[in-house]
């Protein structure tokens, strides 16, 4: 859902239409919701052989949305990758726009658009997001292959864009996986100059080159940096935490000042607000797939919360007949919760901080080592 909120944020001239997963449509309720918000299903083989053929009346649907010039918005993995990697594109973009293109002669002018999607942290609130738009595909270059061949042309076009997006997308191989993302983690931060989807580049660029050039060394590197991450989870450490920014001690003693200023108000926001906690966690535990936990906050924060505090401004009115008492409670309520949640996070990371700085205090050498294993400063970018 985030995701699909951000395009809607960025396309908001025009009415965005999305291509979901077809087994999300299977109860009534939810694909009324889903059609309201201009979501289609689409079918993969996973949801039946039988089911593949409604794709062609959601393709011609497709269709007819292009021709009013309203944008049509899928995931062309056509599953969910919990890793950093992309998958291998399928062929409903192609299968969708060169018959419409075809129908109208190739006069329609339509172009896919390759959009990359990086999240520094996918799995924490307030995660970094990048969202990068590849140069467009023009339709109509592929007319005269699709006049001889559509199936070729089809296949050409979307190896065309399996292309270009991996120009822009922060791919990391599966092998050595753990390796490559710990690295990054640590590092891509601190590529100032170029950004951290290009520090993320750079150190996936250098570690295959290293494979390919020095098999041996390569080897050597991805068994030091093992070994220096798991020293680091030895001492309750993780390549997440901000190992090349650590702080001074009268650093944290200041946030830890701050937090104490803080804690009286945290503790009201969290009071205030422990019921739509509650129906959070209870919507999470509804979901296996980790993919889903991020939709959940989404409608808990703009659904939930605000429901949850007007039903209470509500009993104030009523309560103590004032007006003005319901509504100045209804807007600290927000100022409260948004209190007690960055307190919270800044609880969590001073405590990490405060790790780092035990560690590198009282063991220097090891800290010097870890980091020398680690820190990938010497990268060329260029």
């Amino acid at each position: 859902m985030v995701d699909a909120l951000i395009l809607v944020y960025e396309n908001r001239k025009k009415q965005v239409v999305f291509l979901a997963r077809a087994d999300i449509f299977k109860k009534k309720l939810i694909a009324k919701i889903l059609h309201f918000f201009r979501i289609m299903p689409v079918y993969r083989l996973r949801d039946g052989q039988e089911n593949l053929s409604k794709n062609a009346d959601i393709f011609e649907k497709c269709g007819q949305i292009l021709k009013k010039n309203n944008p049509i918005c899928l995931f062309p993995e056509a599953k969910h990758n919990p890793n950093q990697s992309l998958l291998p594109l399928q062929k409903a973009v192609p299968r969708i726009a060169l018959p419409t293109e075809e129908k109208s002669n190739f006069t329609l002018d339509t172009h896919v658009i390759p959009i990359a999607f990086y999240y520094t942290d996918k799995d924490s609130i307030l995660s970094d997001l990048y969202v990068t738009y590849a140069p467009p595909i023009k339709v109509c270059d592929y007319e005269e292959l699709y006049k001889q061949d559509p199936k070729i042309a089809i296949n050409k076009m979307r190896q065309d864009m399996d292309v270009r997006l991996r120009q822009y997308v922060v791919d990391i191989p599966d092998e050595n996986y753990d390796v490559y993302a710990d690295l990054i983690a640590i590092n891509a931060a601190h590529y100032p100059a170029f950004g951290k989807i290009e520090g993320a580049k750079a150190i996936i660029k250098y570690l295959k080159e290293l494979k390919s050039e020095f098999p041996d060394g390569y080897k050597k590197k991805v068994d030091s940096v093992r070994n220096a991450v798991e020293k680091l989870k030895q001492n309750n450490l993780l390549p997440s935490d901000p190992l090349l920014n650590r702080k001074t001690l009268g650093k944290i003693i200041l946030q830890s000042s701050i937090l104490l200023i803080g804690f009286p108000f945290a503790v009201v926001g969290f009071l205030n607000t422990i019921f739509p906690i509650l129906i959070h966690r209870k919507l999470q535990s509804l979901f296996q797939d980790k993919q889903f936990i991020s939709s959940v906050r989404i409608v808990v924060g703009i659904f939930v919360v605000p429901l949850f505090f007007l039903m209470q401004a509500v009993v104030l009115w009523i309560g103590y007949s004032s007006f003005w008492i319901a509504i100045a409670y209804f807007f600290i309520s927000f100022l409260l919760v948004v209190i007690w949640f960055y307190w919270r996070l800044g609880l969590r990371k001073m405590k990490r901080e405060l790790k780092i700085y035990q560690f590198a205090k009282f063991n220097p050498t090891e800290w010097k080592s870890i980091l020398n294993e680690l820190n990938f400063f010497e990268i060329d970018v260029h």
